[in-house]
Formats: C-alpha cells, structure tokens, sequence
C-alpha cells in the first residue's frame, strides 16, 4: 500500500514539475523607428528595433530576391542584428520594407509573429564624381585633383618610360568618371560623354552631371603638364634628363663636367617647356643664366607650373641634380 502510495505521490510530483517547467511564450512584438522614408540611391536607411520583443526579427527590404510578397519563389528577409538594421538600395523605385518579428517555444514549437510594413522612395539624384582619371596613360592610370567649386585639374606628364624608351603622352586623351550610379548622364561641352571617345585637354572642359532624377550639377576640367626642363647647362655642358619609371613628378639631371671643375659657384642655364613654370631651390626662385648654386652638395630643383586662371591649382615637379666628372 505504502509502495502504491508513494508511486501516485511521485507521479503527481511529476505532473506538476512539468507544469512548472514549461516555458511561457510571449508574443513578439515590433517597435521599428525609421530614420526616412525618401531616400537618394546608396543612402543608408536606418531601422531601430530597440523597443521589440522578439527571438528574432527578419527584414524584407522589397527589392529584387527580398520581396516578402515573393517569399514562396525564393525570396528572402535578412536577419536584423542587435535590433539594428541599416541598408541601401542600388536602384531607384517605390519598395515595400516588411519586418517580421518571431517567438517560438521548446523545439521551436508555438512560433508566433508579428509583422510591419511600410514603404520606401528611392531616387537617383546621383551628381557626385567620386574621382576622374585619364585612364590609358600608356601603363598607369592618372587621377585628377579637385578644387573648391566643382573645379579639377587633371597632371599629365609630357613623356614617360615605357619599355626602357621613352614615349610622348599626346593631349588628347580618354576619361573615366567614377560615380555611384549606373544611371547618372555625363555631358562633356554639351556633347554626351563616351567612354571610347578622346578629348582634346588642351583647353578646359564643361562637365555637366545630369541625374535620373534631372537634377544637374556643372564641372570644370582644367589640364597642365608636369613642368620640366627642355634644356640644361653646367659650364657650358648640357645635362641629360632621366625620367624615373614609376612616379611622373621626379626626375634627374645627369651632367658629366671635366675633372677639377669647380663646382661650388656655378651659374646654370636652363629652359622650361613653358613660361607658367617656375624653378625653385628651396623657396628661392631661380634665375637662368643669373642664380648662383652650389653644387658641392645634391641640389635639388623644385619646378612649379600653376594654371593662370587660378594660383592654387598647380603641377610639382623635382629635379634631382647628379654631376659626375670625366
């Protein structure tokens, strides 16, 4: 009897941890704050989840493989991390967002929902460039500086090293624009840009930026070279120019002068591919046929061709001066 007893008691004591032990499910429940519904193309929404409860919460964004309309064809959400969730669009359009929220019991039993939606307008009113470059500098590719008011300047060498010869770089050349939308129209002088086209950079370009939005955005292309020597002299010897391979803005000035030439006094002759550009030692402009140098120690030049039209747009070069003697 005391044996049947204690049997009904531990079955009962059962019954009743396993009541105990049951976990409670409380429904999820969404608390989405959106930081703007208008939003530019690659703009960054913002959701905040911070007032939810829930095991989880997975976001549809509505574009294309994310639509939760389509989510028996394949389509899927993406999980929101520590109920924040940040995403940009790369096309412009109206989009529903649908963020679903989910709590499951033991062995994922009991899966309760709840659900937001709301919708998007995205706009492409991309007039941004990023960069701009002359792409087929025969081996590099040359990327322009810009300047305050949309303005650029595009530092193209005269000449390089290419295959241990030396190779004048023309003009005219290619241009490649780097704007995050596939969508933005470029107008170079009126005309519609192409990547397969040349332009002539010896004058300054009009660059106009059109977005898919029609929101339009004007630039200016300005073009110099990298100012250098066309001729040099020491004691009446004519230095030879040696462009280095890899960086445009140096190069060495190799003059051979007879043994026992004195060469702490020396007042060289020199010319420049053009009058804008102005040589330097240090900060002391100087002066063909009248600056005294001495060469007793490595001098180096410091070359400086400035636009006319305005005096913060400028090329640098250095020349590295190299004597030996015979």
């Amino acid at each position: 009897m005391m044996k049947k007893l204690f049997k009904i008691l531990l079955g009962i004591s059962a019954i009743v941890l396993g009541f105990s032990c049951e976990k409670v499910i409380e429904p999820p429940k969404i608390e989405a704050k959106v930081n703007k519904t208008l939003l530019s193309v690659n703009e960054t929404m913002i959701i905040d989840f911070a007032g939810s409860t829930a095991d989880q919460i997975v976001v549809f964004p509505g574009d294309d493989m994310q639509n939760y309309d389509l989510r028996d064809k394949s389509n899927t959400g993406l999980v929101v991390n520590k109920k924040l969730f940040t995403y940009s669009y790369l096309a412009p359009g109206e989009y529903k967002v649908v963020c679903l929220a989910s709590t499951a019991g033991d062995f994922a039993k009991d899966l309760t929902f709840d659900i937001y939606s709301f919708d998007i307008t995205v706009i492409d009113n991309q007039t941004e460039i990023d960069k701009l470059s002359c792409p087929a500098i025969i081996r590099d590719e040359v990327f322009a500086k810009r300047f305050a008011n949309d303005e650029w300047l595009m530092v193209l060498p005269r000449s390089v090293i290419y295959n241990n010869r030396e190779q004048n770089i023309p003009v005219t050349q290619r241009l490649r624009f780097y704007i995050q939308s596939d969508s933005t129209k470029v107008l170079i002088n009126g005309n519609n840009y192409s990547a397969t086209a040349t332009y002539n950079l010896s004058a300054p370009l009009n660059i106009l930026v059109r977005s898919n939005f029609g929101t339009e955005r004007p630039y200016k292309l300005f073009t110099i070279n990298y100012p250098r020597f066309s001729s040099f002299k020491l004691a009446g010897v004519t230095g030879t120019l040696a462009l280095d391979e890899f960086d445009y803005s140096i190069s060495v000035m190799n003059v051979t002068l007879p043994a026992g030439t004195d060469v702490s006094n020396l007042i060289p002759e020199f010319t420049t591919y053009s009058a804008d550009e102005k040589v330097y030692i240090g900060n002391t402009e100087q002066i063909s046929e009248v600056s005294t140098v001495n060469f007793t120690q490595n001098v180096t030049y410091r070359l400086v061709s400035t636009l006319p039209t305005n005096q913060n747009m400028q090329g640098i070069s250095t020349v590295n001066v190299k004597i030996s003697f015979q």
